[in-house]
């Protein structure tokens, strides 16, 4: 049921929202602004039903940071004993509803990254279903969609290199050496994902000779390429040059970097 679509009475707005299973929360850049949003959502409260928010992060989509929706909430949700709700107690009860129960889905428009956001949204409303909350061993394995690209898993030893100079790649590699030994089939452990520095692999003197599978992860965010010293493109050209594959990593919430992707073809050099 999408209100824009189904909803022929705009009187009946509470009355739909007790009718739903669960609640999904579209967090956009002015959704708490708008007096029906709110509407809804004391309904959802003095219904009680459970809230499934998505976060869109695409600035150029009406996006927003984390901080940015709160900020909102905050300022917008504060009417007093609204008629679906009568007890609500302030701003800080919706803030723990929306954004603290449950961790946000960021909803990525970009292909089989798309499919991963709807994955997430029908699994935790499955997870809500009568059906499965007596069974949620049954969705233990996630679920499988329509078009979805098979299961990846790294076969066999891989070198990422990364660049020091490449702001937040520390806590990106490490995401991508846990995740090597918990993909299906996956033949790899963690251990056998090396992270090597990029500037002691590429042009260090007395480095070790690189074998094997080896990638240069760049993460792309806000500061790509602005280094002041220039080694993040230098160390990229050098990998190109020796055809080693580029894993280019786009970081979608604004909060932690996050830009659209036009903005990189201002950011990367151009030789």
């Amino acid at each position: 049921w999408l209100d824009v679509d189904n909803l022929d009475d705009v009187g009946k707005l509470e009355e739909s929202v007790a009718d739903a299973m669960t609640f999904l929360v579209f967090l956009s850049a002015g959704y708490f602004k708008s007096f029906n949003c709110r509407r809804e959502l004391y309904a959802a409260l003095g219904s009680n039903r459970p809230f499934i928010p998505i976060h869109e992060a695409d600035v150029d989509k009406g996006g927003a940071s984390i901080a940015a929706l709160k900020a909102e909430c905050r300022e917008n949700c504060v009417e007093t004993a609204p008629p679906a709700y009568p007890s609500y107690s302030g701003p800080d009860e919706m803030l723990a509803r929306v954004f603290e129960e449950a961790e946000p889905i960021v909803w990525v428009r970009v292909n089989a990254f798309q499919l991963e956001s709807l994955k997430a949204v029908a699994l935790r409303m499955l997870l809500h279903s009568p059906y499965y909350a007596s069974r949620l061993a049954e969705l233990d394995a996630g679920l499988m969609v329509p078009r979805q690209p098979g299961p990846c898993a790294f076969s066999g030893p891989v070198t990422i290199l990364a660049c020091r100079d490449n702001e937040g790649f520390f806590r990106l590699v490490e995401e991508v050496k846990t995740a090597a030994g918990e993909g299906r089939d996956s033949t790899a452990s963690a251990g056998a994902v090396a992270i090597r520095d990029a500037e002691e692999a590429l042009e260090g003197a007395s480095a070790a000779p690189l074998s094997g599978h080896v990638v240069f992860l760049l993460y792309l965010n806000d500061k790509t390429f602005l280094d002041a010293g220039g080694a993040v493109a230098r160390l990229v050209q050098a990998a190109m040059d020796r055809r080693i594959a580029i894993a280019p990593v786009h970081e979608q919430d604004p909060a932690s970097g996050g830009v659209p992707f036009r903005n990189f073809f201002q950011q990367t050099p151009q030789v």
